[in-house]
């Protein structure tokens, strides 16, 4: 896949929001003033944080196509959907363990409606990955 072709792919936008949201989410708890650094604040930093990095990671790879050369053997499918669904499930977590410990402050309040939409745009692209997943298997069943 070209650079311009996935570029304007449904992935790349969905990486894009991924990016976005998860930068919005811990650049607003890392620049709390107020924090007590609780364990839960560290888990949603570290969910936040570590999957904000890998999918940037994965974007440019994809982006520049690395991945179809030098690893042409890998199932980048199949990798794409565990990685998607593994961030799913810690940012729901990390979600909810906000959500829980916003303590009324507006900015950890703004942080856990982030985290959720970063939530949300992970599961669109774990059932975009899915599908993905599925119509790889089945052309290569047929080969």
């Amino acid at each position: 896949m070209s650079f311009k072709q996935y570029l304007f792919s449904p992935q790349a936008g969905l990486q894009i929001w991924e990016i976005i949201f998860g930068l919005i989410c811990w650049a607003i708890v890392a620049s709390h003033p107020v924090l007590p650094w609780s364990p839960a604040w560290q888990f949603v930093m570290f969910v936040s944080v570590s999957s904000w990095c890998l999918t940037l990671i994965r974007f440019v790879i994809c982006l520049a196509a690395v991945n179809d050369r030098v690893c042409p053997q890998l199932s980048w499918h199949k990798i794409e959907l565990i990685f998607n669904g593994f961030s799913t499930l810690l940012y729901f977590i990390a979600s909810c363990i906000a959500a829980a410990y916003t303590g009324g402050f507006s900015r950890l309040i703004a942080a856990t409606v982030f985290a959720g939409l970063t939530t949300m745009v992970y599961v669109m692209h774990t059932a975009l990955a899915f599908k993905d997943y599925k119509f790889d298997s089945v052309v290569d069943v047929s080969k």
